[in-house]
């Protein structure tokens, strides 16, 4: 098998049947588009989805299977790694899409957006290192955005939420910038230990 993920300078191949795909925010938009290629090409993809029924409405391919996710909630989370494990093989393409532009504060106690657009991918991430580190060639797929540029990290303040119109937009661009951070520090880690590196057997996009 050889593929190469989301980068217009390489030819993205048929995957074959052992391809596997979790996807956290697979039902709508780019997510979509991305987990319906990814199935056609012969992937096993699993969309890891907060709403069932906005899931199971995404769902057109007998390849493409439901997991439910909140990355809202750091438990569920922890749950679905921990019955991903249990219950899947292989893990060969992690793609961290899900996103939020909204006010509110989790469960948690972490400003929502910055826990669904960062902590939540940050945490199953770590959690789901190890099978991706034994299914190699795999890849890590940190989606991120322009707004980045606007984004600052503050650790006394960037976790809590706000009030005001402009506070879930700030969130946004400091979750955004803390996805491309995670994506360089990660690779930094795991660079040198064979299994991780920039264009590598595991390769961090």
């Amino acid at each position: 098998m050889q593929a190469w993920l989301l980068d217009p300078h390489q030819r993205l191949g048929d995957l074959g049947e052992f391809f596997f795909c979790p996807f956290p925010g697979g039902n709508a938009g780019i997510g979509k588009a991305t987990a319906v290629d990814l199935a056609r090409r012969g992937a096993r993809v699993i969309l890891a989805c907060r709403d069932k029924a906005r899931g199971e409405s995404a769902i057109g391919n007998s390849e493409v299977i439901l997991m439910i996710l909140d990355l809202a909630s750091l438990s569920s989370v922890r749950d679905f790694a921990q019955t991903f494990l249990a219950s899947e093989p292989r893990l060969d393409i992690l793609i961290n899409n899900a996103g939020v532009v909204k006010g509110g504060q989790t469960a948690d106690g972490f400003d929502l957006v910055f826990q669904v657009n960062h902590l939540g991918h940050f945490l199953l991430t770590h959690l789901l290192l190890d099978q991706l580190k034994r299914c190699v060639p795999s890849r890590i797929v940190i989606l991120s955005s322009g707004m980045h540029f606007f984004g600052k990290i503050d650790f006394q303040t960037i976790h809590k939420s706000g009030e005001g119109m402009w506070k879930p937009i700030q969130s946004y661009c400091n979750s955004k910038l803390a996805n491309i951070l995670h994506a360089r520090e990660l690779a930094k880690r795991l660079e040198g230990t064979n299994n991780v590196r920039w264009g590598g057997p595991l390769e961090v996009l």
